[in-house]
């Protein structure tokens, strides 16, 4: 992606989980994966739907994640948010 070494992530582990951000919820008020109308992008239709101005991003990741960086939206693409999970 033509970071500089100094600027790669160290180490990157990747678990497959059933929830992204823990709601909370008990039982059948969580949100279930099997019911959810969101689809999974792989890494090309991602950047592809970063182009797409009517697209919104949500990052949820931690604070830390979200300091080391993220990849941004073209100019005029999807609209970025943070909501500042902590």
């Amino acid at each position: 992606d033509g970071l500089k070494k100094h600027e790669l992530f160290k180490r990157l582990t990747i678990r497959k989980t059933e929830e992204l951000v823990g709601y909370g919820l008990a039982g059948t008020r969580a949100p279930a994966l099997e019911t959810s109308s969101a689809r999974h992008l792989d890494a090309d239709a991602y950047h592809a739907a970063l182009e797409d101005p009517t697209a919104v991003v949500v990052d949820v990741r931690n604070q830390y994640e979200t300091e080391i960086g993220r990849m941004a939206p073209p100019p005029g693409g999807a609209e970025f948010l943070d909501p500042k999970i902590r």
